[in-house]
């Protein structure tokens, strides 16, 4: 009897051995099979409390953003539309009509920085893309100066001064300069444009005269060229009443 309950307990002590004997290996005890060596996971970096190298990006970042100085509020907005407003209940559509943003999607709008109008963007923050309008060429200085301002999409108002230099070829460059705006102003009858260039390809389409120089007409027959004109009437005086088709 002893040896047979010896025997029965020497399968239990083989997992144990074998555990005391390998590295990294822990005993794991399951209900169905007993006591069961298993390999263990190496700990991994961010499992160690001590170990901080994960949060080393988040407080270089932070770090950053604290030493850059604070950037003073723009004056103006510049306020666009990036989604559609289809399903969008009516006083988020109101607001939209006010700014002028409902039409066209990213068409770009300027608006005052004040706490009324930010309340009014604040409901359709979700719809549009605000970025703030910076001068870094400064701000016109005469109503001329409008003509040459834009807007780029980053919110840059940049602005074209004149040289003040009061030389001959300045003036005289100026000059011409003045006379081109002016011919563009100008209407011009002879100018191409797009409406014309449509139309003019519809009238060829429409008169099924499309590649027209390309397949010209070899015989152009007159009338009576041949110098026999009573074939046409007969002796009879037949088709007396017919008129000249030329």
């Amino acid at each position: 009897m002893l040896k047979m309950s010896a025997s029965l307990q020497i399968p239990r002590f083989i997992p144990l051995l074998s555990a005391i004997r390998l590295h990294n290996v822990e005993c794991v005890r399951y209900k169905s099979r007993g006591l069961i060596p298993r390999r263990k996971k190496p700990i991994q970096k961010w499992f160690d409390p001590k170990d901080n190298s994960w949060a080393e990006p988040i407080l270089e970042h932070q770090k950053q953003k604290e030493a850059q100085p604070e950037q003073e509020p723009s004056v103006l907005h510049m306020v666009y539309r990036i989604k559609d407003h289809y399903t969008r209940p009516f006083w988020e559509k109101d607001v939209l009509k006010e700014f002028g943003l409902f039409e066209k999607a990213y068409n770009a709008v300027a608006l005052k920085n004040t706490p009324e109008i930010n309340e009014k963007l604040r409901i359709i923050q979700h719809l549009i893309r605000i970025k703030p309008v910076t001068f870094p060429y400064g701000l016109p200085k005469d109503e001329d100066d409008f003509k040459h301002c834009y807007l780029r999409e980053n919110g840059e108002f940049v602005v074209r001064q004149r040289i003040h230099d009061q030389s001959d070829e300045v003036e005289q460059a100026w000059a011409e300069v003045r006379m081109v705006e002016e011919e563009s102003e100008e209407e011009n009858i002879w100018k191409m444009d797009r409406d014309t260039i449509v139309k003019e390809c519809d009238r060829v389409l429409q008169t099924f005269k499309l590649s027209e120089e390309y397949f010209r007409e070899k015989y152009i027959y007159k009338y009576n060229q041949d110098g026999k004109e009573h074939r046409y009437t007969g002796e009879d005086n037949i088709a007396s009443q017919r008129q000249d088709w030329y």
